[in-house]
């Protein structure tokens, strides 16, 4: 992911989307299951590049990688987020080895992801910014009141608590704020966790989406403008397919982090194994 919410499990670098588009990328990595980060600066050229992805995909990494998991590490996860993103590396490239190691179809699709970004933010232009997205948002069943109203998003400067909970990891929402830390501290957060990130800021706290695409513009560090912008706008309805994902982060926890391996290695206040497992996932 190289850059925003892109795809479900996509090589973008953002944020990410079920079924097209993600808030988090394949930018850093670690320890399966725990969310450790592996540094992604030496993967900087495109010699240490091409050597991580013919490790990846020739390994049988690429096609047994868990892509669901809170806390992709480098056996789940690329790694190729950010030479994606300086172009050190060719998606070709990618695509290329993907789609010649059976299991690995998966890694091509996401430069194809990664692609539609880039192409709809060219066709969007400064529309691509704008709180409306590409077009108006209209409010569904429970968001945040039905009919065809459109959604006035609430403005940081007048929720300032409320953002800076979420923006610093202090929400009380152990994912999201396991996530957060992690985008602060290393640069890279999963896929699985940018969405969760996205969905409380957007549909719960409703606050204006481009706030949190902005942080993430900044943190990332392999982040590419149209896949971020592109993915955060998808996700708040705001994109191409201004469906409504909304997700429930306590049973997303308990499936994608059951033994909260990823949230105790983030959240010191809950790393005591004496923590119960529920604590943790709520």
């Amino acid at each position: 992911r190289a850059g925003g919410p892109a795809s479900k499990d996509g090589d973008g670098g953002g944020t990410g989307g079920e079924g097209g588009a993600e808030v988090g990328g394949e930018g850093g990595g670690g320890i399966r299951g725990s969310g450790v980060e592996c540094s992604t600066a030496t993967l900087a050229t495109e010699h240490a590049a091409l050597s991580r992805l013919r490790r990846f995909v020739g390994s049988g990494m690429a096609a047994s990688a868990d892509r669901h998991i809170a806390g992709t590490g480098e056996a789940d996860s690329s790694l190729l987020g950010v030479p994606l993103a300086l172009g050190c590396l060719s998606p070709r490239h990618v695509h290329e080895a993907a789609a010649a190691t059976e299991g690995c179809g998966w890694l091509g699709s996401h430069m194809e992801m990664r692609d539609y970004f880039i192409y709809a933010g060219m066709a969007a232009g400064a529309a691509l910014f704008s709180s409306r997205g590409w077009r108006p948002v209209h409010g569904r069943k429970g968001f945040p009141k039905g009919g065809e109203a459109l959604v006035e998003w609430l403005q940081p400067a007048q929720h300032e608590n409320a953002w800076r909970r979420w923006a610093t990891g202090h929400t009380g929402l152990p994912l999201v704020d396991a996530a957060m830390r992690q985008l602060q501290q290393t640069g890279y957060c999963s896929n699985r966790v940018r969405q969760n990130a996205a969905s409380l800021l957007a549909k719960d706290l409703r606050l204006d989406w481009r706030a949190g695409a902005e942080w993430f513009q900044w943190l990332l560090t392999d982040h590419e403008v149209s896949a971020n912008w592109g993915n955060w706008s998808y996700f708040a309805g705001a994109g191409g397919d201004s469906k409504q994902r909304h997700f429930r982060t306590v049973s997303q926890a308990a499936k994608y982090d059951a033994g909260g391996l990823y949230v105790r290695r983030w959240l010191p206040e809950l790393a005591d194994e004496a923590v119960c497992v529920e604590a943790v996932l709520r």
